[in-house]
């Protein structure tokens, strides 16, 4: 009878541990699908606020807009990376409204970067670059560990670059080449990830870049021919001022050198008259 509770006891245990350890795959099976559910429906609340945000305009009395500006990168980015876990499980129609909420935050994104842009053309220095160059930090490009990752850095380089071209100063401009050499050289090393609409989004990103880098080279360029003229015609106006000048004063002397030779000439006819007289 001993024997027979003791095996009861055992198989008693096994049974609720079993029981137990089917229980908690349930739950977590459960939990992680409330978890995502909630970080998809976090990340559409936080687009769409955003953009609510950005729609009402820029808040005049922000004390400290690039540090504002930094942190609503950061909050996006947190956002986004809770959500970019669960893509594997997307069906057809979160996958297309995923894809639309990141189109969604990019255009509220270069809006909010245009309003910037103004504020600080209005309320900082001339001469001091006016566009925040914070997402060109090199440092982050590292960090880039998926094929997702570099496609949206590409699109969210691009968009930047849209949005404050004619902004840029030549400081500028070269923190723009050095991130993108750098993003290049990343996404190099991700090559195997990328499929076949990544490389066509890529592509697409490389060509807008190399067309508005060349417009402002082309842009800068015919400032400097007509800088250049300019100071050509003020050349060529000195010349011929200049060469006035000197026709002028070569006249002249030409004319005291007349003036004097005929003075000459009548002093020593008078002369002869003199002596013929006497």
């Amino acid at each position: 009878m001993n024997l027979f509770k003791k095996h009861s006891i055992v198989y008693l245990a096994a049974f609720l541990m079993a029981f137990g350890q089917i229980a908690c795959s349930r739950t977590e099976t459960g939990e992680t699908a409330m978890t995502s559910d909630q970080a998809f429906e976090d990340y559409r609340s936080h687009v769409t606020a955003f953009e609510q945000d950005v729609n009402r305009g820029w808040d005049s009395t922000t004390t400290d807009a690039n540090a504002q500006m930094e942190q609503w990168r950061t909050d996006y980015d947190t956002r986004r990376n809770a959500v970019a876990q669960y893509e594997g499980e997307f069906d057809e129609r979160r996958r297309q409204e995923y894809e639309e909420l990141q189109t969604r935050y990019n255009n509220a994104w270069n809006t909010r970067e245009q309003q910037y842009n103004t504020w600080r053309q209005n309320n900082q220095s001339a001469g001091m670059s006016t566009v925040d160059m914070s997402m060109m930090d090199e440092t982050k490009v590292s960090s880039f560990s998926s094929a997702r990752d570099i496609r949206e850095a590409y699109e969210a380089f691009v968009a930047h670059v849209e949005a404050n071209k004619n902004n840029y100063t030549n400081d500028d401009w070269k923190v723009v080449e050095n991130y993108w050499n750098e993003l290049d050289d990343r996404k190099n090393a991700l090559q195997s990830q990328l499929t076949d609409k990544d490389k066509w989004e890529i592509a697409k990103a490389k060509t807008k870049y190399i067309t508005m880098k060349n417009a402002s080279k082309a842009g800068n360029t015919a400032g400097n021919v007509g800088s250049n003229l300019k100071e050509t015609g003020k050349d060529v106006k000195g010349g011929v001022k200049d060469a006035g000048k000197a026709v002028g004063n070569s006249a002249e002397k030409a004319g005291k050198a007349v003036g004097n030779t005929a003075e000459k000439a009548a002093n020593k006819v008078e002369n002869v008259i003199d002596d013929d007289k006497n």
